[in-house]
Parts: structure tokens; C-alpha cells; sequence
């Protein structure tokens, strides 16, 4: 007895599962031509039990994401031990480059008689320049981001667009240069 309600059950099942994969093979092609009515998307949610609370948690999901969730996650990366670290090496790193040209460049100048305001790459400014920089980058917003929270509706669709055209492989800055 105990069988036969399993080979039921696992029909039962067998049917709802092709029911569900032909209702996705049905959103797939309304979705690829265009034309699902509200009624017809209302049908298919119903079908697979989504509901409008669903919906509306998704819509305020996504609005956070664009809103906050990105430049938290942003912030997040920056101020963490590892990407500090790393970008604290790599600063060092130039630093330690730098000064051993400088030294080099130094010595050059020296043993060719020129005091330190007369050779030609000294910049008495060169630190203010540096502080300056480094005060005007923790205060820029990249202009993805920008975007981003000017739209923070933006489809799926559009966003990706967006990260297409400023991503690795773009000429395109994503800082935007200059300040917020």
C-alpha cells in the first residue's frame, strides 16, 4: 500500500514539475517576444507563487542596492585591513622608488655643483600638491556611482550598460576627475 502512494506521488510530482518547466518555457518566450499582458504575468506569478508583497520586496530590495548597497559595499572594500594594506605596499613602494631617483638625481646634481633650488625637477610645492590630491580623493564619488544614485530606479538592463561602458576594458575614467 505504502508503495503504491509513492509511485502516486512521485507521478503527482512528475507532472508538476513538466507543468512548471512548460511555464517557464512559456515566461522565456513571452519574455522573448515581448508581448506578456499584466493579466498573463499576474497568471504566471500566481503560478509559481509569487506574490505583489514579493514583488514589493524586490522593487525596495533593488532600491537600497542602488541607493545604499553599492557605495556600502564600496566603502566597505576601502576601509578594509586587506585593500589598505596592499594600497599602503604599493604607496610605499612608490615612495621608496621615488626617493632612490631622487637620491640618484641627487647626487648627479651634486657632483655637478648645482645647490638644491637649482637643479631642474625640484618642486617646493610638490607636498602641498600631494596633501591637496590625497584630500580631494577621499572626497570623490565615482561617477558610476553618481549615476547610479541620480537613477536609482535603473533597470537591470540599463545598469549593466552602465558598467559596460566604464569597466576594465573601457578608455572611459570611472572617477570622473574632479570633486563631488
Amino acid at each position: 500500500m505504502l508503495e503504491r502512494k509513492e509511485q502516486a506521488w512521485e507521478r503527482e510530482m512528475a507532472v508538476l514539475v513538466e507543468e512548471k518547466e512548460e511555464l517557464v518555457a512559456e515566461l522565456k518566450h513571452l519574455k522573448e517576444v515581448g508581448s506578456v499582458s499584466q493579466e498573463q504575468l499576474n497568471t504566471m506569478y500566481a503560478d509559481y507563487g509569487i506574490t505583489s508583497d514579493d514583488n514589493q520586496r524586490l522593487a525596495k530590495e533593488k532600491h537600497w542596492l542602488i541607493t545604499e548597497g553599492f557605495g556600502a559595499f564600496l566603502t566597505t572594500v576601502a576601509q578594509s585591513e586587506d585593500f589598505k594594506n596592499g594600497l599602503e605596499e604599493v604607496y610605499g613602494a612608490y615612495r621608496d622608488a621615488g626617493y632612490q631617483a631622487g637620491l640618484k638625481d641627487g647626487y648627479i646634481y651634486s657632483a655637478q655643483g648645482l645647490g638644491r633650488k637649482e637643479t631642474p625637477l625640484y618642486d617646493s610645492k610638490a607636498k602641498k600638491r600631494l596633501s591637496k590630491l590625497d584630500k580631494e580623493l577621499g572626497n570623490k564619488t565615482p561617477v558610476l556611482l553618481k549615476k547610479i544614485l541620480e537613477h536609482p530606479m535603473i533597470s537591470v538592463d540599463e545598469l549593466k550598460a552602465l558598467f559596460s561602458s566604464v569597466g576594465p576594458s573601457s578608455s572611459k575614467s570611472v572617477s570622473g576627475g574632479g570633486s563631488p
